[in-house]
């Protein structure tokens, strides 16, 4: 990834409950990034969010078939990661900064892709890898890692 040497290199975490959103203000090969914001969403087990048992339906047979239920963990984590990728389509449609490295975990991303905006991709390099826990010297060697490939 190839810049010039004054672009404004940002660094975005996430996965379903907790994103961060770091400045480089250092190198490409030795990042030293300062945090401009995080967010995060309780987000407890399915079973505490709903108190309703899977629901029954009449099938043409004459027996009960059963209903899937709706996970609401996995809606809140979806509506998250929504909320989060507009916040970087914002950033992105303000000239904000130049390129963007994104890390998240497999799933993650593949839910945040379709809530690209043009501007946005146009700037990205994804990192399929989720480092939202992981201690700030390991993100950045995995910083220096990507910037250099």
């Amino acid at each position: 990834m190839t810049a010039p040497i004054d672009a404004v290199t940002w660094v975005a975490a996430f996965d379903g409950g907790k994103a961060l959103i770091w400045r480089n203000e250092g190198f490409d090969d030795q990042p030293n990034l300062k945090l401009l914001e995080s967010f995060g969403v309780e987000n407890l087990p399915d079973r505490d969010l709903s108190d309703d048992r899977p629901g029954r339906m009449a099938d043409p047979a004459g027996g009960l078939s059963g209903v899937e239920q709706t996970d609401r963990h996995d809606q809140v984590e979806t509506r998250f990661i929504e909320t989060f990728i507009h916040r970087l389509n914002a950033s992105a449609a303000g000239a904000d900064f130049d390129r963007i490295l994104v890390f998240a975990p497999p799933a993650a991303l593949g839910t945040a892709r379709g809530h690209y905006t043009d501007a946005l991709k146009a700037s990205l390099t994804e990192v399929p890898v989720d480092v939202v826990n992981e201690p700030m010297e390991k993100i950045d060697a995995r910083v220096a890692e990507a910037l250099a490939g």
